[in-house]
């Protein structure tokens, strides 16, 4: 079962994580928000969260051999 605290972790692994851990964490949030037996303010919560955080990755700059 999912958690608050769970939730609350993976935001900041998504945040603040390198680039690997960051792609496993929306992976993560991608599966929590697929399932129904979890709460939904719980999975709106998170996909605020993510949105968000999309949005400023999509303002970032690129470079090297970067990609997203």
């Amino acid at each position: 079962m999912t958690t608050v605290k769970e939730v609350h972790q993976l935001m900041q692994k998504i945040e603040h994580g390198d680039v690997v851990s960051r792609a496993f964490a929306r992976q993560k949030a991608s599966d929590i928000l697929a399932t129904k037996s979890i709460d939904l303010s719980l999975r709106q919560t998170l996909a605020d969260h993510l949105n968000q955080e999309n949005l400023l990755l999509a303002l970032k700059t690129t470079v090297g051999d970067d990609s997203y």
